[in-house]
């Protein structure tokens, strides 16, 4: 039940004072760290990363509360998110794949309202929750297969349309997906979270190009979780 309640208390916390959230700074950091590409310049960042542990301490320090809208929750830990895992992969650089740190998404490395928790933990018991499957395609996991980081903080004000382009970006991206009538090969982030997908109708909704119907045949593409580097 403890573990429950603080669970919930991280989608929303009952705290009635209001807070919000600046992220001029980290949207600053992006800007100078990472490239048009997505690609994340980890020798840069590692002389930086006084900046970095800042931005994540002060992420760290906010708790959503009730007044929150759905559009800043998930603006939130999607940035929290995805600071959190350039900060773990900086932290053992050079690595070939986040996959070199054992137990990289389980362990408790992220600091959260005075304890330690998971960057699992974040994406399973928070951010799925709030309900919206687009957001498999705005966090990264550092890997060539990763959906690409954006080079700007998520606002409040421009997630709803910023999560729509991520998200059709993936999809029409011929190197994470391959789409025809006949058949299909999806990322595999499809097949994890098959639960979070009405998986032909979510396609198709983005996919620029063929559709898929019942008949197409479905496979899903092997991971590389080599480090994203050009």
């Amino acid at each position: 039940m403890k573990r429950f309640l603080f669970l919930l208390a991280l989608v929303v916390c009952s705290s009635t004072f209001s807070q919000t959230i600046d992220l001029t700074e980290y949207d600053k950091f992006l800007k100078d760290h990472v490239s048009n590409k997505g690609v994340v310049n980890y020798d840069k960042v590692l002389k930086n990363m006084e900046q970095l542990n800042k931005i994540t301490s002060n992420f760290s320090k906010i708790s959503p509360n009730a007044s929150w809208t759905p559009s800043e929750l998930k603006s939130y830990w999607i940035n929290f998110y995805n600071a959190n895992v350039i900060k773990l992969l900086a932290e053992n650089y050079p690595i070939k794949s986040i996959n070199y740190i054992r137990d990289a998404f389980k362990i408790d490395i992220v600091k959260y309202d005075g304890i330690e928790i998971s960057l699992d933990m974040i994406e399973h018991e928070v951010i799925r929750k709030l309900n919206d499957p687009r957001v498999h395609f705005a966090l990264y996991s550092t890997a060539i297969s990763s959906p690409k980081l954006k080079r700007t903080a998520y606002q409040p004000e421009t997630i709803e349309y910023d999560l729509g382009v991520a998200t059709s970006n993936f999809i029409n991206d011929k190197t994470k997906n391959i789409i025809t009538t006949r058949y299909a090969k999806l990322s595999k982030i499809f097949e994890w979270y098959k639960d979070d997908f009405n998986l032909i109708n979510f396609i198709n909704r983005h996919s620029s190009g063929d559709k898929l119907i019942k008949s197409t045949k479905i496979t899903y593409m092997e991971y590389n979780w080599n480090l994203h580097r050009k």
